[in-house]
């Protein structure tokens, strides 16, 4: 009886690990692919190396930056990089180390800088630094980024350079 006891316990737990362990599903990237655009998106966000744009994304790729811009193609995406190397020439970025899903990998960084330059229209540089925390979700296929989300709260980062946050009324619509 004791023996029918140990066995069926036996069982009963092979069973309980083997049903609650889950396959994970294929990844559309490597190891290694991950690494190369990790170390690629350091250089490119520590010094603006700009050229590296091409072998992190792809073609088509499409970058979405918080809510004030999208970049569709490499070129955008350089034209985006300028613009954050003028605004800010001492621009950094500390990444950490990526999470590594299905198709995607998400990192959390920290970006500072000082707004050395003009950050557009009616935007001139403040001269005053500013830090922010990010996420960054970018969508891997074949080795590079094909469509990448980038994330942060703007109003602390704005509130920093010294801008405030005017609300604008809105007009009654005439009918």
């Amino acid at each position: 009886m004791r023996k029918l006891l140990i066995l069926s316990s036996l069982f009963l737990i092979t069973i309980f690990i083997c049903c609650s362990c889950q396959l994970q599903e294929e990844r559309t990237y490597t190891d290694a692919e991950v690494q190369t655009i990790f170390d690629n998106a350091t250089k490119l966000w520590n010094g603006g190396a700009i050229e590296i744009v091409d072998t992190i994304y792809a073609e088509n790729s499409v970058y979405h930056n918080a809510d004030f811009m999208e970049a569709k193609g490499p070129a955008e995406i350089k034209e985006f990089v300028k613009w954050v190397y003028t605004a800010y020439p001492d621009f950094a970025v500390t990444l950490d180390e990526p999470m590594k899903f299905k198709d995607k990998i998400v990192i959390t960084y920290k970006a500072t800088g000082t707004n050395n330059g003009s950050s557009g229209e009616n935007m001139p540089a403040t001269g005053k630094k500013m830090s922010f925390n990010g996420v960054s979700i970018s969508k891997i296929e074949n080795g590079k980024i094909t469509e990448e989300w980038n994330y942060y709260n703007q109003v602390p980062l704005y509130k920093q350079l010294g801008y405030k946050l005017v609300l604008v009324e809105e007009k009654p619509v005439k009918k």
